[in-house]
């Protein structure tokens, strides 16, 4: 099988875990340019009232639904290409993207969940198990051992229903892997994958861009929706098909290929 943005050792590691992290995915600059944007867009959120779609009314976080409404830079960030290889990697050439986010975490506050799946479906395609659907953080701050760290539980997304634990803190989950990582940092997952919020007990909060991609026969999720503005800047096979703009596009030269120089994946 050919990969076009993980190495084997990293497509193994995702198979077993159900989680991948890769570290200094984005550049100093891409952060810098990213924390500035995001900060700009939640001026912007609150001046409008701060509303998001009901589903979208999370605690104890601050959250803008559909963040690639708030700049170019999000809509790119969108397609980023080395995420765009490996995306193919795990879903094949047709996934659409189905939410996006911007979320600040809060220091000193709880976790505005516990563990969960994000879904309850697993596929088979072309005899290939593949995900229903693939959330990706990008993290834009440092993530500390007690900074609500993302948490998951390894090769969970093997394990039935009735298998998996159940705990009232989220920190007491056995065998719970905690995403301690650095400002730049990629983490991807499976949604069939048991994972958790965990609480903000630090001084710092924790910073992401979050982008949620799906099997292609699924639409944007409700509340999520690009608006026009947005679907007119959808000049390429690959915004289209990330939109929902074209559906059922499959063009293997849509997607372009990253500089093999510049892959923090590698």
């Amino acid at each position: 099988m050919k990969l076009h943005g993980l190495t084997e050792e990293q497509y193994l590691a995702w198979h077993r875990d159900g989680y991948l992290v890769l570290e200094g995915f984005l550049t100093e600059e891409e952060v810098e340019r990213y924390n500035g944007s995001t900060d700009d867009a939640f001026a912007r959120w609150h001046a409008e009232g701060g509303g998001n779609p009901e589903h979208g009314q999370l605690s104890h976080v601050e959250q803008i639904c559909g963040i690639i409404e708030y700049g170019d830079e999000f809509l790119e960030l969108m397609e980023h290409p080395k995420m765009m290889a490996v995306m193919r990697d795990v879903f094949g050439d047709r996934f659409v993207m189905i939410d996006n986010d911007a979320m600040l975490k809060p220091p000193k506050r709880e976790a505005h969940t516990n563990w969960h799946r994000d879904t309850g479906s697993r596929l088979i395609v072309n005899e290939r198990e593949v995900p229903f659907m693939v959330k990706v953080f990008y993290f834009l701050s440092d993530v500390a051992y007690d900074g609500g760290c993302l948490a998951f539980l390894p090769g969970s997304h093997r394990l039935p229903n009735d298998r998996l634990p159940k705990v009232e803190k989220q920190e007491a989950m056995p065998g719970h892997a905690r995403m301690t990582v650095k400002k730049g940092t990629a983490v991807l997952f499976d949604g069939y994958t048991y994972h958790s919020a965990l609480n903000n007990f630090s001084d710092e909060t924790r910073r992401s861009l979050i982008y949620n991609y799906g099997a292609s026969f699924v639409r944007t999720w409700p509340g999520y929706e690009p608006s026009e503005a947005v679907k007119a800047k959808a000049e390429t096979n690959l915004r289209k098909m990330l939109l929902g703009v074209a559906p059922w596009v499959a063009d293997p030269q849509a997607f372009p290929e990253p500089d093999p120089a510049a892959s923090a994946t590698q």
